[in-house]
Parts: structure tokens; C-alpha cells; sequence
């Protein structure tokens, strides 16, 4: 029996299976019928036969495996090992500096200047699944983010952050705040192969939303979601975005909800570090606030709660500000009863943190 390389089989898979055909001889031996070896070994009935017959016309050896199909690889060991290393590299490393997009037409070009080998591009394609690449779509990282200062903030004010909460039983929250609009982000959809769908938008400036989102955390209770949305009609002289009262209020109300010290963990915004906000932190003796690092909205899962919601809201057909608001509501009150998913935000930052569990 023979399996593509690139299928997905490596030599340890091959054996697997090559196990399982064995114990099906076996069973053959003892004039066990195909379907019954089928049912015991958890495979198909039509592999079953097939492996039946092979077994009467070759015994055992007819059913082990011949390694993987194909022609041989044409880059020994060391080179694809190479070849991957180039890959991590990036386009940029290598003089496509317009973009950085690794393409199988740069992949084959590379593999000819480097090696002094001739890839088609569907050879290149077959060779980077081999490698285990796969097409991605990359998540997005400024230039200006200091990796050095987001570990050292993990490492240490994250541990100062896990220790002002629990003296006094307090919550540590996260967060964050959101803007919509009525022109809705693209989703996915069907339509006829070759027709692209159309979604109708609105074309005009009619207001938008502005959403303060929090998660509360407490090792032992179960994890809240609390907002504040305000809306902001079209027209001039209007503000288009939140204040620290609007801040701060919400920062209040889970106070209020709690009974309990916050320990609030919080962007760089211009609204969180005024003069106005450090006033109003003051005066509140049970609030203790940390700044994450500049460029890291990955530590914060409240971002989390925005792409969740904005995914649900894809394609929007047009409709009043009224109505985008409902929905909005609508969407942070269904998270609000699914707390097993805000602790999956939390998890997808790294932040270690004891898992907090229901009452």
C-alpha cells in the first residue's frame, strides 16, 4: 500500500495504518468476514474487501506499506530544512521589499536562486504543504510596538496586577472601547460562482456609536461583561467619541455591581491618561488602574469582544442609527449570558490566570 507525502502521512502515520492492516490479516487468518473486520477495526467496509483481496493474492506482505508515492523529493533533508529557514525570513529578506506576501511563483524563484533547482509553481505549492505552510491570512502588528516592554509587562505588571486584586477580594477588569458605524464590515457569503454578491451601505455620515465594553475577573466568580454605549448623531459640533465621565461611570456601575475593589487595566488613550481621568481616579480609593504597554491590543480581551460582535453585525442591510444600537445591545447582552466565552477571550491573550468557575 502506498500514501502521498504531502497527503498528510508522515512515516508514523504510514505505520499506523500499516498496523491496522496487519491486525486485519489477522483476523482474516481466522476466516473473520470483511464486514466483521470492518466493525471491530473501525474502518470501511470497502477497505475492508479491498484489503481482503490483496491478502489472498499476497498473504501479509501485500498489505505493508510501500512508503510514500511519487517521485523523489528533488531537495534532500538539509536543504528543505533551509528552505524553511528562507521562508520564516520573510519576502522582505530576500528583495521583494513591495509587499510581504509569500506567493508559490516567489517560492519557486527562491528555490532556483538558492538551490539551482527548477520548481513548477503547482510543484512549489505541493513542496510548501509538505514543509507544513498552508495559505494564511496574517494578523496585523504596527512597526512601532516594543516586544521588549509587552514581555516585561507580562512578566512583571502583570504579576503586580494578579496581586493588587486579591488582598481585598478585588476584580481585575479590562478595558476597552469600540466605534459602529452603518456601514457594516464584509462578511462571508453565498452567491453564484463568478458573481461577486452586492450588499447596499449607506453612503452617508449619519452618526455612529461609541461602546465602552468591561470584562470583570475574580478567581472563584463568574466572569461579567458590562458596557456603556453612547450615541453621537450626524451633524457639526457633535462629539464623535466618548469622555472620562462616560469613562468613568462605567468604571462606577461595576463598582456598584461587584461590591467589590477594581483593579482596572486599560489602553494609553488620550481620555485614559488625562489630567481630567487621573482627578477622577483619585477620588476613588477602592480603583487601583494599570496601563498596558503602547501597541497591544493582543492583551486586552475586550478587543476580543468587538471582533466577535462586528462579526455577527457582517452585511447590514441599511437601517436607522436607532436600529444599529438595538442590535449592538442586542449582541453585548447575548455575551453577557455566555461567560465561558469571555474566559476563552481571556485565555486567547496568554495571561495566565486562575479559571474562574460559576457559583
Amino acid at each position: 500500500m502506498r500514501y502521498a507525502d504531502g497527503g498528510g502521512l508522515t512515516a508514523a502515520g504510514r505505520l499506523r495504518r500499516e498496523s491496522v492492516r496487519v491486525q486485519a490479516a489477522e483476523l482474516f487468518e481466522q476466516e473473520v468476514k470483511p464486514a466483521e473486520v470492518a466493525r471491530r477495526l473501525r474502518v470501511s467496509v470497502k477497505s475492508a474487501y479491498q484489503w481482503h483481496q490483496l491478502w489472498r493474492a499476497g498473504g501479509v506482505q501485500a498489505l505493508a506499506s510501500r512508503g510514500p508515492a511519487g517521485s523523489r523529493c528533488r531537495l534532500s533533508p538539509r536543504c528543505l530544512a533551509k528552505l524553511a529557514a528562507y521562508l520564516d525570513e520573510g519576502p522582505a529578506a530576500h528583495g521583494w521589499v513591495e509587499d510581504q506576501v509569500w506567493t508559490a511563483a516567489r517560492v519557486a524563484t527562491l528555490i532556483g536562486r538558492k538551490f539551482h533547482v527548477t520548481y513548477s509553481v503547482s510543484g512549489a505549492t505541493r513542496l510548501m504543504h509538505r514543509l507544513g505552510f498552508s495559505p494564511q491570512v496574517p494578523t496585523r502588528r504596527v512597526a512601532e510596538r516594543d516586544e521588549q516592554a509587552v514581555t516585561a509587562w507580562k512578566e512583571v505588571t502583570w504579576a503586580e496586577v494578579k496581586e493588587s486584586g486579591r488582598p481585598g477580594g478585588g476584580y481585575i477588569c479590562f478595558e476597552d472601547e469600540a466605534g459602529f458605524t452603518r456601514r457594516p464590515p464584509k462578511g462571508r457569503t453565498w452567491g453564484r460562482r463568478g458573481r461577486t454578491p452586492v450588499v447596499t451601505v449607506s453612503g452617508r455620515r449619519a452618526g455612529r456609536l461609541s461602546v465602552a465594553g468591561l470584562i470583570a475577573v475574580r478567581p472563584g466568580s463568574r466572569t461579567r461583561l458590562c458596557h456603556r454605549l453612547v450615541a453621537h448623531p450626524a451633524g457639526k459640533g457633535q462629539r464623535r467619541s466618548m469622555g472620562e465621565h462616560d469613562f468613568i461611570a462605567l468604571v462606577d456601575g461595576v463598582h456598584q455591581l461587584v461590591k467589590a475593589p477594581i483593579v482596572l487595566v486599560w489602553d494609553r488613550l488620550n481620555t485614559h491618561v488625562s489630567h481630567a481621568m487621573r482627578e477622577l481616579i483619585d477620588q476613588r480609593s477602592w480603583l487601583t488602574v494599570f496601563l498596558l504597554p503602547a501597541y497591544s491590543p493582543d492583551l486586552n480581551p475586550v478587543e476580543w469582544v468587538w471582533a466577535h460582535v462586528k462579526h455577527s453585525l457582517a452585511n447590514l442591510a441599511v437601517m436607522a442609527l436607532d436600529r444599529l444600537e438595538a442590535l449592538v445591545r442586542n449582541r453585548l447582552k447575548r455575551l453577557q449570558y455566555r461567560p465561558e466565552t469571555l474566559d476563552g477571550f481571556i485565555a486567547g491573550t496568554g495571561l495566565t490566570l486562575d479559571t474562574p468557575t460559576s457559583p
